[in-house]
């Protein structure tokens, strides 16, 4: 993608190349290390190098995108450092994104190759893309004598993340080799980044979090440890993988942060924590205040960090104190990195006073390229050259000092949810769709904890009866869920006749949402009776057909992680169990995860027995 350069100063070299710098000083340190599994900054080079000669001898050429798409693990990070030593930028594809996702991110990139794990090929069976099979014993032995990884200018693209859009379809974010340089080395004087840390990739590569958790690692000769799926959804698990790893500086949202925080309060285990960073989502701050009160201030540091995908992971930096809690009104981010500013502007596009509440712009080198292939969107979000190209971000904030900001909410109908930038227009245009159903409006339903939720209300045919009408909106939720990734799904359709309407007949959001009452958080004991017919009702209603065998294997039958991941969502809803993944290592069926939400039912019997009457 061609574009205006970055006005880079000090640039260290490519992400790779930096890399390799750590890999020549300590071969022997471990770089990274999943699932049991470690290797060295040796080891890791000389794999990603016979990688990246595969690609270029395969005709992969410096400054195009490359498709990845392999499961979590030490070959997701070989992958992703053999296309950067290739030149080229890599584009994530989460493999449990559904079909149509998938295929329209590869065809939207125009990526020519895809580097994908060898099970994982069915996903990409179209023409005009280069599959590379990825298998690490079928690497080529070496690499020719005169061949080198690319070197790369600060303006070459690193990796393009594809993220909710606007116009009912994902954008691709383009982000350059300097955008990441400069983020780390304009953090260093605040997070101090040596060898000796130990950093946890907890999120997804195609979430850009990812980036400043595997980099912040490799390039300071650090270890990265890429967290199994599994783990990430097992707050007992994560954390004691946290304890047994030394981990030094972890990264959350305060959504999942929340249960790092409950498990700590458990446990409260020695730690080997320096930084814990809060991202994506206004912090929570019941949960921070908390965590601070327990563990105090200073170590590990609690920081609340801003950003988004546009501006390369990171725009700002807060210390939290109970003290800052307790007199903001809104989510404190701090000060912007050393070389980004902020500017709030009215709607007029002029700054607005001290106190009021603007539209927030960064200005910087970390502001992205812009957005793949879409000239005309990215000429209306972006604007300047070099180190002062800015971008729009849609949000608001406001200043009372001109130094330290806070974060109010979105400008436009984007939502944040669990770390998530999800602009409801792309689940609304999937929903419109359906035959029958018009006007989709997806709210954000608040709940307790880690439940809220999207919501998607739709007016339906009024002449519909109930049985018909329920019908239709769980197929409305079985297309949503077979065409958008998981964290856009929404958790329930209502099908309205009209909706209400305000004073100005606009639709009344607030009367919207009342129209839908959650299930009791915390139902009584005794839904323990039949808890095997209601579980097996969760199955079918996600899975959209009968269970027929209960001892049947969930993923042969051809159950997915999503799909999975949809049960556990319903199984807490309706059941209020929170289901351990680690449960079904040996095997996932009907009859196992009857067993373990029984299990659980029994332990919350026990403990309330033991605390006897209230």
């Amino acid at each position: 993608m061609s574009g205006t350069a970055h006005a880079t100063s000090g640039f260290r070299g490519g992400l790779h190349e930096i890399f390799r710098q750590q890999a020549a000083e300590a071969p022997s340190r471990i770089a990274v290390a999943s699932a049991g599994e470690t290797l060295t900054y040796q080891e890791l080079d000389r794999l990603s190098d016979r990688l990246a000669f595969g690609l270029t001898t395969r005709g992969v050429q410096p400054g195009e995108v490359v498709g990845l798409c392999l499961p979590r693990g030490i070959d997701m990070v070989v992958a992703m450092l053999g296309v950067l030593k290739a030149g080229a930028a890599y584009l994530p594809v989460d493999p449990d994104y559904p079909a149509p996702r998938i295929d329209y991110i590869i065809e939207h990139s125009r990526a020519q190759f895809v580097v994908v794990a060898a099970e994982l090929v069915g996903l990409f069976d179209r023409p005009g893309v280069n599959l590379v099979a990825y298998e690490r014993g079928a690497l080529p032995d070496g690499v020719a004598p005169d061949w080198a990884p690319v070197v790369v200018s600060p303006e070459a693209p690193a990796y393009v993340i594809y993220t909710s859009g606007t116009t009912g379809k994902p954008h691709g974010v383009v982000v350059q080799h300097g955008n990441v340089d400069r983020l780390f080395s304009g953090t260093q004087s605040w997070f101090g980044f040596s060898k000796d840390d130990v950093w946890t990739v907890f999120h997804s590569i195609a979430f850009d979090f990812s980036v400043w958790e595997l980099w912040g690692a490799l390039l300071h000769g650090g270890k990265a440890v890429v967290v199994p799926y599994v783990t990430t959804r097992t707050s007992e698990r994560f954390y004691q993988l946290v304890v047994d790893q030394g981990v030094t500086v972890l990264s959350q949202t305060p959504t999942a942060f929340r249960a790092f925080d409950a498990v700590d309060a458990r446990h409260h285990a020695d730690l080997s924590l320096r930084h814990v960073v809060l991202g994506g989502e206004p912090v929570d701050r019941d949960v921070a205040a908390a965590w601070l009160a327990r563990r105090g201030e200073s170590a590990p540091q609690l920081v609340n960090m801003y950003g988004i995908t546009e501006t390369t992971v990171h725009v700002t930096y807060r210390p939290l104190s109970l003290e800052l809690l307790d007199g903001s009104e809104h989510s404190p981010i701090g000060v912007p990195i050393p070389d980004l500013a902020i500017q709030l502007l009215d709607d007029a596009g002029q700054p607005v006073a001290h106190g009021a509440v603007g539209e927030i712009h960064v200005r910087g080198p970390g502001v992205a390229l812009g957005y793949l292939h879409e000239a005309e969107l990215t000429a209306a979000r972006f604007t300047g050259s070099g180190a002062d190209r800015v971008y729009r971000t849609g949000d608001l904030g406001v200043t009372y000092d001109g130094v330290e900001y806070f974060f109010v909410g979105r400008a436009d109908t984007q939502i944040k949810l669990h770390g998530y930038r999800i602009d409801p227009r792309e689940i609304e245009a999937v929903a419109d769709a359906f035959p029958g159903l018009s006007n989709s409006v997806v709210s954000k339903v608040p709940g307790s904890g880690d439940d809220a939720h999207l919501m998607l209300f739709a007016l339906y045919d009024p002449e519909t009866g109930p049985a018909q009408r329920a019908a239709a909106a769980d197929l409305v939720l079985a297309n949503i869920r077979a065409t958008l990734p998981a964290y856009m799904c929404p958790a329930r359709c209502v099908l309205l006749d009209e909706y209400p309407r305000n004073h100005n007949g606009k639709i009344d959001h607030d009367s919207l949402q009342a129209t839908y009452h959650a299930p009791d958080p915390s139902p009584p004991l005794e839904a323990v009776v039949g808890h095997a017919e209601k579980v097996k009702a969760i199955w079918e209603q996600v899975l959209g057909k009968p269970v027929a065998a209960s001892d049947e294997d969930f993923f042969e039958a051809g159950g997915t992680s999503l799909d999975l991941i949809r049960i556990m969502q319903e199984t807490k809803k309706q059941l209020a169990v929170e289901v351990d993944l680690g449960a079904f290592a040996d095997g996932l069926s009907l009859d196992v995860y009857v067993d373990h939400v029984g299990e659980q039912f029994a332990s919350r019997k026990r403990a309330t027995a033991e605390r006897g009457p209230s």
